[in-house]
């Protein structure tokens, strides 16, 4: 059987083995959105040893795994919430597709 799904389990398994180990995110400064968690996925995406390639700014998905249909956006909300860190250059993915 294909090994399609296998990528998300490999990613929490690597994410819970980090903070097993206290390896937390760590904002480089105040002014850093989001990337310190897009940083530390990618370490932890790196551990796994599974092929990925990173999207370009404001692209989904962050991450998108080369061999399987998976890819990750990575978000990041800071307290007090969602209005003082959303983004909202991201475009969600559709849900379906529709013909032309």
């Amino acid at each position: 059987m294909p090994k399609v799904a296998a990528c998300v389990f490999d990613l929490f398994r690597s994410i819970v083995t980090a903070q097993d180990a206290r390896q937390f995110i760590r904002r480089e400064s105040q002014t850093d959105k989001e990337f310190h968690f897009q940083n530390w996925v990618k370490q932890r995406l790196a551990e796994t040893g599974l092929p990925f390639e990173q999207g370009g700014r404001n692209s989904y998905p962050d991450f998108r795994m080369v061999r399987s249909p998976e890819g990750f956006e990575i978000k990041g909300l800071a307290y007090p919430g969602r209005e003082t860190t959303f983004d909202s250059n991201t475009r969600f993915p559709p849900a379906f597709t529709t013909a032309a």
